[in-house]
Parts: C-alpha cells; structure tokens; sequence
C-alpha cells in the first residue's frame, strides 16, 4: 500500500451510518502492498464490554498494519504529530476504493463498496492515529457524568479554552452518559454511545497569524456490545476568543436537511458533554487519577514462563491503561423544609462560566458551579434524570443548524 494523498479539506462532518460522501481526494503515486490480513483484524465486531479502542488492539490490528506498512514512508508520516486523522482516512479510503474497482456487478453494489471502504477507513483511520500518538483512555466517573449531564455550558466561552488535555485520546461512555445521550438517526433504544476518540492536531506551519489547530471527533456507537456504527467531525480552530457555539454550529452545518430532532439534537448534546468534560480537566480543582493496570500486567508476564505467560496473556486483553477523571460522590443539599414538602427530588443546574478575578477584576478564570440535587434525601430508587433540551435553556437558543 503506497499512496500519498494531497486534497483540500473542508471542515464539516462525515457520517458512516449509510450515505455517500462529499470529499474527494487525488491519487498521486500507486505501489501495491498485502494489507489482506489488516483489514481482516481491522473489522470490530464485539467490544467483549472493552473500549472500541482496546479491542481494536487486542484483536492485533494495530500490530498487522504496522507489520504491513512499518517500513514504507506512509507509517512515518502518520506517525508525525502533524498528520490529522483525516488526512489518515484519505490515504487508507483511496487505496480501499482502488483495490475495489470494477469488482461488482452494479452501480448499487459499487455503491454500497464505497460506503463499506469509507466506513473501515475511519475506523482504522481513528485507531491507527490513537496508537501512533500513544493515545490515553479517558473515563468520567458517574457522579462527574450525572453533573455535567446536568450542568449547561456557556456557549459564549471562547474557543482557546476548549482543548483536550492530550493529542489522542478515547472518551469512554460511563452508563450515565450512554443512557442519556442518544446515538443519532436510530430507534433502536439499545443503540448506544461507547465513547468518542478526541484528537487535537498542531498546525504544519505555526509561524504568522491564522495559525489553525485541528480538532477531530470521531463518535463510537455500540449495540448488544457490537460495533454499531460512528459519527465523525472535523473542525479548525484558531485558539482564539471566538465563541465555542460559533465553532460548533460550522461543525454541525452541514447537517442542514437532516432531521432537528432525531439528528442535530443528538449530536449537540453529545459534542456539549464531551466539551464540558474538558472543560472540567482544564480546571484547577478537577480530580484526575491515572491507573496503568495494561502495563503493570505486562510488566509481570516478563518474568513468567511460558505456559503460565499464556495464561496470563488471555487475562491481560482485558486489561488496558486510563484515567479516570471525577470526584467519587455526587454533592446533596436538602433545600427547603424537611416537612410537609411537596417539591419533588429534582437537580438545581450547574454551569461552567467566565469569572472576573485578579487586580482590579480585569483577568477571568473558568469556573464550574455544581449542580445540586434538591431533596436528596427523599429519592427512591434512581436518581433523577436531567431534563432534555428545553426552551430558553443556553445550548437550546443556540442556532438550529438543520432549519
């Protein structure tokens, strides 16, 4: 496999759930590689309850492309910290659409060809990018999950305050965020997030004005614990003081068309929390814990023989290093008199805002004001949900791209 791909690249969105594509790239050299047995590991079917990315790797994907490719020159230019996922995506999806030309009987079986080549192009696109920047698992505890699924965010805050804290790294779904945040354009109730890959890209020239960052989710849903599907958005931005709904609603543009409700909704929420858990890393008092139970195994497996290595090895794919991010118990108060209330159990919102400090209150800091659940003492059984969008709320008067 050796093709170099250079194409413009609109920001914007590309979907993998069944309909086409409006980029195109330019094939410029061919050199045919064996990438047969990479593709074949590349294609997930059950998580086995593991992060998408972690099964990827245990199913040895990763080490077949990096066998197949590991000396050519395409392998040292995705591995550059400059290399967007998308540009990744181009090179795998080109060479995927040339290996299937002219293969199928019809249009509508070439079709579906090309849809089923975009599709594992992002998948491994994503994967390959994550493992090559040595990307971090990244899991919100349920509490920190019930707070920011309750909190609102000001979309006027500006963008140089939204950033993941690392190049790669694989937001994992918590069953809060999976129960409340709808996977987009599906009925199917079971249909769910399993998490987001988040990757921050330098610009190739950071010299002058202008300078763009690039900033990529790529959406994981699961089904059942399979595979389900995946969302991916693109969008530049210059760390600057335009505000974060702006860039968000470029992001999402071209989902003009695609229903209010069963699409754009979905998608704003889920792109709002994951921002919002950024915006809680970026704070002085988050709670971060880095656990590493993937290399400590493997550290133990190399004193091991080799029958016992074996058996150790099966225990291991389960295994995998992250961070877990978020404060182990949600904050209560009792508001009100504990007698003869008649207000129900219910979350007063929290939200992440900018605070005048320092001298004469010319500076600002990012703060996060807790939401608070009212009555505590009184629920039974679960937790009360959060509330979806609601008119007047903050991220409900943002622009509705789709109409």
């Amino acid at each position: 496999m050796r093709k170099h791909v250079s194409t413009g690249r609109p920001m914007g969105l590309d979907i993998v759930l069944g309909f086409a594509s409006s980029r195109n790239a330019d094939a410029l050299t061919v050199e045919r590689i064996e990438v047969g047995p990479a593709l074949t590991k590349s294609r997930v079917g059950k998580l086995h309850s593991r992060p998408y990315p972690v099964q990827f790797r245990n199913q040895g994907a990763f080490d077949a492309w990096r066998q197949a490719l590991g000396s050519g020159q395409e392998w040292t230019r995705w591995a550059n910290p400059e290399a967007t996922c998308w540009s990744i995506r181009q090179e795998i999806q080109q060479q995927l659409n040339d290996m299937r030309a002219g293969k199928h009987g019809s249009m509508e079986a070439e079709a579906r060809a090309q849809v089923d080549a975009r599709m594992q192009a992002i998948s491994i696109s994503a994967n390959l990018k994550y493992e090559l920047q040595k990307g971090a698992i990244i899991e919100a505890t349920p509490a920190l999950e019930t707070l920011l699924l309750n909190s609102d965010m000001d979309l006027a805050l500006p963008m140089k305050m939204v950033a993941p804290p690392y190049p790669a790294q694989y937001l994992k779904f918590g069953p809060e965020a999976a129960r409340q945040l709808r996977a987009p354009d599906s009925d199917l109730p079971d249909r769910l997030f399993d998490g987001v890959f988040c990757f921050f890209t330098p610009p190739s020239n950071r010299y002058g004005d202008g300078i763009q960052w690039t900033l990529e989710l790529i959406f994981i849903s699961q089904r059942q614990d399979c595979f389900s599907g995946q969302v991916a958005l693109l969008g530049d931005t210059k760390r600057d003081d335009k505000p974060l709904g702006e860039w968000l609603n470029r992001v999402l543009d071209t989902a003009k068309g695609r229903s209010v409700e069963t699409f754009y909704k979905p998608m704003y929420a889920a792109v709002s929390y994951v921002v919002k858990v950024f915006l809680y890393m970026a704070l002085r008092q988050a709670r971060s814990i880095e656990h590493r139970e993937y290399d400590d195994a493997m550290r133990r497996i190399a004193g091991l023989g080799v029958k016992k290595r074996a058996r150790f090895l099966q225990r291991v794919e389960s295994l995998y290093n992250g961070i877990r991010v978020g404060p182990d118990d949600l904050p209560h108060e009792n508001a009100g008199p504990e007698g003869g209330s008649t207000v129900v159990p219910h979350w007063r919102r929290g939200h992440f805002r900018m605070q005048a400090c320092g001298t004469g209150k010319r500076e600002r800091k990012l703060i996060f004001v807790a939401p608070t659940l009212i009555h505590a003492s009184q629920v039974q059984g679960e937790i009360p949900a959060p509330k979806p969008y609601r008119d007047g709320s903050t991220e409900h008067r943002a622009r509705a791209v789709a109409s």
